[in-house]
């Protein structure tokens, strides 16, 4: 062998190295980066379907209440007075954890499956309409034809920062 080729493999070799150990870097940021992916689609999901079961929870012990249930500035009622909660809502600025019922807190609906998220989910009415029967003038004054509610929703995963809002409008006749 010629002293120029001395170590010529060594050389090689440490190249090769150094590619391949670039590459297993890489690949291992790659699948951290789709665990994390992963992580966040599943934390996603939970907080959907948290919100979809406290819409649920809503409709149901919407659908038992008998009578008309007149709205309120405060909520107190169960129903919040017409333009008091949507628009909060939906700007993100409604205080959650102050308003809104909480889920299985009317309805007696076991909680337990929510136990490991962030906080139960909640639910609120708004009063946001009022379709009269007929022309009669008495028809206002006895309150009498179909009201709508917006109702809103919101669910949460494991975490504050994973949380899903699901809004929808029910529809009550007081004949």
């Amino acid at each position: 062998m010629g002293k120029g080729q001395q170590g010529a493999v060594l050389v090689t070799v440490l190249i090769y190295m150094l590619v391949l150990s670039m590459l297993g870097i890489s690949s291992m940021r790659g699948t951290a980066m789709e665990e994390r992916m992963a992580s966040n689609s599943w934390e996603h999901s939970r907080a959907f379907h948290a919100a979809e079961s406290a819409l649920l929870d809503a409709g149901q012990w919407f659908l038992f209440e008998p009578d008309l249930i007149e709205s309120s500035g405060d909520g107190s009622t169960g129903i919040w007075d017409t333009g008091s909660v949507a628009s909060a809502v939906v700007n993100s600025t409604f205080d959650w954890s102050t308003h809104g019922l909480v889920y299985g807190s009317s309805s007696g609906n076991s909680t337990a499956m929510f136990a490991d998220l962030y906080s139960m989910p909640r639910y609120v009415f708004e009063e946001s309409g009022f379709e009269p029967s007929d022309n009669d003038p008495d028809t206002l004054a006895k309150r009498t034809g179909v009201f709508y509610y917006n109702v809103s929703a919101i669910g949460y995963g494991r975490s504050d920062g994973s949380r899903s809002v699901m809004q929808t409008t029910l529809e009550k006749h007081n004949n």
